[in-house]
């Protein structure tokens, strides 16, 4: 069992490390329906996992100087907030029939965006943004992605990749950097919400992290040696394919269902 662990971790690892994206999407299905790890404790142990992913993976893209310090700063201003609320709204209200309808919603936005940004790639360059949105834009992208990871652990290499893609005037390693250091002062706030709650479990996350730091380095290596053209079209099958999951598949609304007692649980002691 812990060997199959290693392996889902060193395949999200790469996944993550070269597009900054599926650590949540992947990583929390794939402990639910293959490692059967109970669904409350694989949301709350992915977002750990994801600051340790984060960490190696954002560490790289610093070295290379491949990320926008300003462009973090004015998504945090409002991704904490918005993973604070996640936090108190998990832990307080049933959150079956809202989840059935982030999942199903980020499924088809994700398809919709995925879709358009791959129409970008055949048109000519100057569809492409010159310039970076207000401050104010990027916080209120920053509260939303905090809102998603912090309840569902999907959002920031999904969603927030596939808006950095469309709206800011970076290189595609540039916005994956961009998107994995930001991720991880978002996955820290999370980390901290969960683990209060007692849904993080440090064994799991330390066995994942095994397979995903390695992952994630040889994924951002992999990153670096592509061109940005194949990188981008990369970008947009892996945001295709995890909307139709979302869409298809359905899972998060059955993490829901062991989120829910867990809160309940807690507030009945």
């Amino acid at each position: 069992m812990d060997f199959e662990i290693i392996v889902i971790g060193l395949f999200v690892g790469i996944i993550v490390g070269a597009t900054s994206t599926g650590g949540g999407a992947l990583l929390t299905p794939a402990l639910i329906l293959i490692a059967k790890v109970p669904a409350s404790i694989a949301i709350g142990s992915d977002v750990l996992i994801a600051s340790g992913m984060k960490l190696f993976g954002g560490g790289f893209y610093i070295s290379r100087r491949e990320v926008d310090w300003k462009t973090i700063k004015n998504l945090t201003i409002g991704s904490i907030p918005g993973a604070i609320l996640g936090i108190l709204i998990l832990n307080n209200l049933p959150m079956s029939a809202l989840d059935a309808y982030i999942s199903h919603a980020l499924g088809i936005v994700l398809i919709l965006a995925g879709t358009f940004m791959a129409l970008l790639l055949t048109m000519n360059k100057r569809f492409h943004p010159r310039h970076p949105p207000r401050w104010s834009i990027s916080a209120m992208l920053g509260f939303f992605t905090g809102l998603l990871v912090s309840m569902t652990s999907i959002g920031s290499g999904s969603l927030l990749l596939c808006m950095l893609s469309l709206l800011y005037p970076f290189s595609a390693t540039t916005i994956v950097g961009t998107d994995i250091v930001h991720a991880l002062f978002l996955a820290l706030v999370a980390t901290v919400g969960h683990s209060i709650a007692g849904r993080v479990d440090i064994a799991l996350a330390t066995t994942v992290l095994l397979g995903a730091i390695p992952g994630v380095l040889i994924g951002a290596k992999l990153a670096t040696s592509m061109p940005e053209r194949i990188l981008r079209a990369s970008l947009a099958i892996v945001l295709i394919a995890i909307g139709i999951q979302l869409t298809v598949f359905n899972v998060l609304p059955v993490q829901v269902q062991s989120v829910s007692p867990t809160a309940q649980e807690r507030n009945m002691l």
